[in-house]
This record gives C-alpha cells, structure tokens and sequence, in this order.
C-alpha cells in the first residue's frame, strides 16, 4: 500500500480507513471516522474524545486484531 504510505507491517497490524482525501486511520483510531459515517451512530463518534476512550479502544482493537486470523477461521463455511 505505497501508494497511501502505509507500509506493510503495518497493514498486517491493523486493517486501515483511507478517507477520499487520503487521510489514514489505523485500527481503533478509524472508528470515530466510521461512526461519522453512519447517521445513527453519528452520536458515538464524539466519545471518542472522551479522555481515555481511545486509547482503551486502541488496546482493546489490538488484543482482537492479534486474534483476528483464529476468529475468521471459526466462521463455518470458510
């Protein structure tokens, strides 16, 4: 993913938001961006500016993301 300047380590640490005008969001960081999105969930985004929210967000997403390989696999048909 050059072409955005994520690099590939990266990229497997974390699935990344890539907004229109080229901002990049990694992991739990893109879900205030995603919220926005969405028009009723548009009010949780902002609690994500809660002091210590995010960073709680960032820990959780990393402890699934590490697992996130197992979890797919879990799914039947797949």
């Amino acid at each position: 993913m050059a072409r955005f300047g994520i690099a590939l380590p990266a990229l497997a640490a974390a699935m990344h938001l890539v907004t229109p005008d080229g901002r990049v969001y990694p992991g739990a960081d893109a879900i205030p961006e995603l919220l926005r999105l969405f028009p009723g969930k548009r009010w949780l985004a902002p609690l994500f500016a809660i002091p210590g929210v995010l960073p709680l967000a960032r820990r959780i997403y990393a402890r699934i993301a590490i697992r996130r390989h197992c979890l797919v696999r879990s799914i039947p048909g797949r």
